[in-house]
């Protein structure tokens, strides 16, 4: 006597796997095409070139007109490696500290990304294609930040902007006056 299983049981439709019968990934699962071809911003749904020569970084996570970005990266910047792939929401800006002898006294400018799944924080690269005003902007955000926010970056040994940085920022974006 036969058993019919699919009236017992409730079947499930099988996930689509990311390779094909003979064992490679698609072509738009691999790095190479994301960068060539981009992707689409979660927050405001523009597509996003990820060209290095285009952005002038590497390691394109976050948009240019939304300066949102996407959590990917678990250790270190590229690893693409998190499990978590919420949106990541710009809340400051701060210096990372560097020893290059050419570059800022202060550092390189970068954009502080909260994540809104896991509540992690980072730091990302400001692009050569990234809208100059939302960083000016940003800048105006950083000073108003929460003091939750402030002990979250104390935590993390991040220093956001100040005041009277407001010169030094501008000479980052822009250029010496």
């Amino acid at each position: 006597m036969k058993n019919n299983l699919n009236t017992t049981y409730e079947s499930f439709r099988k996930k689509p796997d990311s390779r094909n019968k003979q064992g490679y990934r698609r072509i738009s699962q691999t790095d190479l095409y994301q960068q060539v071809v981009g992707f689409t911003c979660m927050h405001c749904k523009q597509l996003i070139s990820s060209d290095p020569v285009l952005s002038g970084v590497n390691n394109r996570n976050h948009c240019p007109y939304c300066l949102a970005s996407k959590h990917v990266d678990l250790i270190y910047s590229g690893d693409r490696m998190s499990a978590c792939k919420s949106v990541m929401r710009p809340i400051g800006l701060s210096w990372k500290r560097t020893r290059n002898k050419y570059g800022s006294s202060l550092g390189e400018l970068m954009i502080i990304h909260y994540c809104e799944g896991c509540g992690s924080l980072s730091i990302n690269r400001i692009a050569a294609d990234d809208d100059p005003d939302l960083i000016v902007n940003l800048f105006y955000a950083t000073v108003e930040l929460k003091s939750e926010l402030r002990l979250l970056l104390d935590k993390a040994r991040m220093l956001p902007l100040e005041k009277d940085q407001y010169l030094q920022m501008k000479a980052c974006l822009y250029g010496k006056n």
